[in-house]
């Protein structure tokens, strides 16, 4: 450090305060990034990695234009890195020496508060984790709308829900406890282990806890330390309460494709891409909210359910609401930038024509009778900012605020008058030449201008002999060989507005909108609760809208019963046709709340169980389900256990993720929970998955009761409809039809009467070679006897042979064919066959 030049030795001071950051140092027209900091920028942004002090030391060094900085930051971001803007502090024209330099804010992906790298559809989390006294404690914001909650939980499962559930883009984590991240995550999200003792004065939810104010100072520090503002955007924190919407955890929100598609990851294909005709920004936030929390208070649920009828009733009102949502901007994370101070003057504008419409929607709302019902009673149009905004605001003001141009003619008498000068100086000197020529009759004196003494009045040689310059208050400034140059009181004070007007009216404009800045602040917390309002009437909507295009229908709720008739599977049907979609029916209650569902693959049973947990959603979201009736209980928690893959980094098989996500629904699941579990045991000998599936079967039946549906292709395991009083056998109808398999996608009573396995290899284009020695060896197995129809139930269960216990093979033995007529002998094998598969 002692050898290099001034500037860098103070980027290194800067640096050495911010060790972990990319630090981006303000150059002029550059930020520029140096020593390791230059080698991962240029690599990660693909920019040329160049060198200063070539000759001596060479330092590697990169840079990139501080005017498109915006999206070089983004990608650094995304990629997980945390960027320091080191800023110049002075005006370079006006110090001398050293220009002083300073950091200004570290962006980090959890505390972005303009529209770095965010998407609007998405939230953007940061989490802070504490633990004491057995207890975790957590805190959550989205700095970027102010919107902020704490819960708490002595259970490790559900804080790793939870916190899957959130989603954050960055964790902090106090040092104490960071050792906890690699039990709750094989590769987390950006985390900082940080400690704190600042308490924050916050606005709490009565309910929030002293440990959850730990968490919550452990949060505000944070932010605080790398936006090194006090952020007035912050709402009432609340009070996350884990049991008062339905637990949907990891596993359930990924296997039922609720927000993301499991193939591409993407939204198309889900029950949001479905579900969103939102509008605003506002309003797909909030949507992708409510899918993850469906409700659990039916009172709730239907005042939802209420105004989304009134909405299918008006048609003409919705689409003219729909219209005008359409000019609402993304109002929360505006006046997170307001709070910021890094709104600008397109944001105020955007602000603005967001709020235009607002009178329009209320007499709409009042109209359908809707503005008094709980959703829309505190409903405000912000007439009174609307009209300051109106009032103030240029319409197509600059990309900065250092510009000029922010403000409407009018709005300020001394803005006007620089406009005027900076705009019409020369008719102004036009005319002031031609007055001073009247009153002084020379008329060819003319006006001129030089960098040293600036405006003049230049008069002949031969007018200037006879000139009184006293009398006329001329000051002679200087003599040439053929003229006389003079100055006047009335120049020198237009000169000085003149040469000054532009830049005194960019100082003005900038004072201004900080005076406006300052005045809008007082309306965050009205601009907040609009947002808010405006968010759920724009899902509303949304929900109307799709209940209408798709035939959707309101779902009535019950104790106990579920009950669905035609229901269909919403995304599929949306994906193949409305008339390619086969419906499906379903009947549970407290006797019988178990469904074992068999049949071949591709038939349709994964889509018949996901598509009851959806509608289940749906409903209790007080969306309207897709369905021709539908009667449901109020679901505590979502279950499933469909499909899986090897998580290698953690080392952990398709078995054993099966077992762990099996196991989580075991240990909590109760009688209010659905369950879907599809080929439960698939993924181990058949023996062992047989074993383990029909005592998970038998505990869900004996100990939980809990609704559930449950697919397998252990067809021995379809006697339990004869053994376990809740469960019914039901199978997805298939048949062969000229040595093809036909798949009917109708759910029928009993167990599938066969399997279909090599139709359905058929189906996939194995090499007929191969499904015909399949075929072959299918036959050859059946007529050796280790086959024995769909039931097998020559497989042993235990170390002895199940078939040799089993009631109506017992039955069976104790039959005297040579008493029986033909006609007795047909009516015994159907009894026999109807106690082996049980009754519908």
């Amino acid at each position: 450090m002692a050898t290099v030049t001034p500037m860098m030795q103070q980027y290194l001071n800067i640096k050495e305060e911010y060790p972990d950051v990319l630090l981006l140092y303000r150059m002029g027209d550059f930020y520029e990034l140096f020593y390791d900091d230059a080698i991962t920028a240029s690599k990660l942004l693909e920019i040329t990695l160049t060198s200063r002090d070539k000759k001596k030391d060479p330092i590697p060094m990169c840079g990139v234009p501080y005017h498109s900085a915006k999206g070089y930051i983004e990608r650094l971001i995304d990629q997980g890195y945390k960027v320091a803007i080191c800023e110049q502090l002075e005006d370079p024209k006006q110090t001398k020496g050293m220009v002083k330099r300073g950091v200004v804010r570290v962006i980090t992906p959890g505390t972005l508060i303009d529209d770095f790298g965010m998407d609007d559809g998405r939230s953007n989390y940061i989490l802070a984790l504490d633990e004491q006294g057995g207890f975790f404690n957590a805190s959550y914001s989205d700095i970027s709308t102010g919107e902020i909650s704490a819960f708490c939980t002595d259970d490790l499962t559900v804080l790793k829900s939870e916190i899957d559930r959130i989603g954050p883009r960055e964790i902090v984590i106090e040092e104490n406890i960071q050792g906890i991240l690699s039990e709750l995550y094989t590769d987390p999200p950006v985390n900082t282990p940080f400690t704190n003792d600042v308490h924050h004065a916050l606005d709490y939810d009565p309910a929030i806890t002293e440990g959850e104010k730990r968490s919550l100072d452990l949060l505000i520090s944070y932010i605080r330390a790398h936006n090194m503002r006090d952020l007035k955007h912050f709402r009432t924190v609340a009070k996350h309460r884990i049991k008062e919407t339905m637990q949907l955890n990891y596993a359930a929100l990924s296997n039922l494709e609720l927000l993301e598609s499991l193939q591409t990851k993407k939204a198309k294909g889900s029950l949001f891409w479905y579900m969103n005709r939102t509008e605003t920004p506002m309003g797909k936030r909030k949507l992708r909210k409510w899918i993850e929390r469906p409700l659990l208070s039916q009172e709730a649920i239907g005042e939802r359910q209420n105004v989304v009828a009134v909405l299918l009733d008006h048609f003409l009102e919705r689409e003219d609401i729909r219209q005008l949502l359409n000019n609402v901007y993304d109002i929360e994370r505006l006046v997170g930038r307001l709070s910021f101070g890094n709104i600008d003057a397109k944001d105020l504008v955007q602000m603005r024509d967001s709020l235009a419409g607002l009178p329009a929607i209320q007499s709409m709302l009042q109209q359908i009778g809707l503005l008094d019902t709980p959703l829309f009673k505190s409903f405000d149009t912000l007439q009174d900012v609307h009209t300051l905004l109106e009032s103030s605001l240029d319409d197509t003001p600059p990309k900065t605020i250092r510009e000029g141009g922010i403000f409407k003619e009018g709005y300020n008498e001394k803005l006007d008058e620089y406009r005027y000068l900076s705009n019409n100086g020369r008719i102004w000197l036009n005319d002031y030449i031609e007055g001073e020529r009247e009153r002084t009759g020379i008329r060819n004196m003319k006006i001129g201008f030089n960098k040293v003494f600036g405006y003049y009045i230049e008069i002949s040689k031969g007018n200037a002999v006879n000139f009184d310059a006293d009398h006329f208050e001329y000051h002679r400034k200087q003599t040439l060989t053929n003229a006389e140059r003079f100055i006047t009181p009335e120049l020198k004070e237009m000169e000085s507005k003149l040469l000054g007007a532009q830049d005194e009216s960019i100082i003005l404009e900038y004072d201004l909108f900080v005076e406006l800045r300052e005045q809008m602040e007082q309306f965050i917390p009205r601009l907040q609760t609009t947002a808010d309002i405006i968010s759920s009437l724009d899902c509303l909507i949304s929900f109307a809208t799709v209940a209408n295009e798709y035939r959707l229908v309101r779902p009535e709720f019950s104790d106990s019963t579920l009950s669905i008739k035609e229901g269909r599977h919403p995304v599929v049907e949306k994906v193949i046709g409305e008339n390619t979609y086969v419906p499906n029916s379903l009947d549970m209650d407290e006797e019988t709340f178990i469904y074992l569902i068999t049949g071949p693959n591709m038939s349709g049973k994964s889509t018949y169980m996901r598509q009851t947990a959806i509608i289940s959603i749906m409903a209790q979201m007080g969306m309207f389900v897709p369905a021709e009736a539908a009667i449901l209980p109020i679901f505590d928690q979502i279950f499933t256990r469909i499909g899986a893959s090897d998580d290698l980094a953690s080392g952990k098989s398709t078995f054993m993720i099966e077992m762990m996500e099996a196991n989580e629904a075991l240990q909590n699941a109760t009688e209010n929970s659905l369950l879907i579990f599809d080929e439960i045991g698939r993924g181990t000998s058949t023996y062992d998955g047989l074993s383990l599936a029909q005592s998970m079967l038998e505990y869900i039946h004996d100990h939980i009761g809990a609704k559930t549906l449950f697919s397998t292709h252990y067809h021995e395991m379809t006697r339990l409809g004869n053994e376990l009083d809740h469960l019914k056998n039901v199978h997805v109808k298939a048949t062969e039809y000229d040595g093809k398999l036909i798949f009917l996608h109708k759910v029928k009573p009993g167990p599938v009467e066969r399997s279909y396995g090599i139709h359905v290899a058929r189906l996939a284009e194995l090499p007929d070679e191969v499904t015909k020695r399949a075929h072959e060896l299918l036959k050859g197995f059946e007529q050796d006897g280790h086959v024995v129809g769909s039931a097998q139930l020559s497989l042993p269960l235990d170390d002895t042979e199940a078939a040799e216990s089993h009631p109506v093979i017992d039955k069976l033995k104790a039959v005297d064919v040579n008493e029986m007529t033909p006609l007795d002998a047909m009516m015994k094998l159907q009894e026999l066959k109807n106690e082996l598969e049980g009754e519908w």
